[in-house]
């Protein structure tokens, strides 16, 4: 069934196809040369807090904030390493590992698309070290970084819709009745 003919009073096509924001992470890159599929994308909407480790479970929740916070369509998952680490705390000073959340968002059953991206796009995407702020030092990287969230935006808005009708029509997707 196409997602334009799933409407409901909870808004489910709108949730499937146009969640609020999604997040992203690099991955191991594993080629010599660029591009390659080394970006996870999940769209935390759609991921049952309740089905989840303790791990994933703040991580979303962090995730949520973030995105609610700043208005942001995609959170890199270096964003909230950094906001940690201006806090002075760590994933692993809160008890928690992001290495094993996203794990469990790469080999969970949750929607998700790899994203095929450049050699420094995985750089910006990856590094908390890249400041979200404007500093003259860090002016470049911060408008590279900017530039990158843009297109990813762009793409997975683009895109999204698509890859959840796929998800229906093979059966992979079921609603909670």
């Amino acid at each position: 069934m196409p997602l334009d003919q799933l409407t409901d009073t909870a808004g489910l096509y709108g949730q499937l196809a146009e969640p609020a924001y999604w997040l992203v992470a690099g991955l191991e890159w594993r080629r010599a040369s660029s591009p390659a599929e080394a970006a996870l994308a999940v769209a935390p909407d759609l991921i049952p807090r309740d089905a989840v480790t303790r791990d994933t479970y703040q991580l979303l929740a962090c995730a949520d904030l973030y995105a609610t916070t700043r208005a942001a369509r995609v959170v890199f998952l270096s964003d909230l390493n950094r906001l940690l680490n201006e806090a002075g705390r760590s994933w692993a000073s809160l008890g928690l590992s992001s290495h094993v959340a996203l794990g469990e968002l790469q080999d969970g059953p949750y929607p998700a698309l790899v994203l095929t991206i450049t050699e420094r796009a995985h750089m910006l995407i990856s590094d908390p070290a890249a400041s979200d702020r404007w500093h003259s030092e860090h002016e470049l990287v911060y408008y590279e970084r900017e530039l990158v969230r843009h297109a990813i935006t762009d793409k997975l808005a683009a895109d999204w819709s698509a890859y959840m009708t796929s998800i229906i029509r093979a059966g992979r997707l079921r609603t909670a009745t």
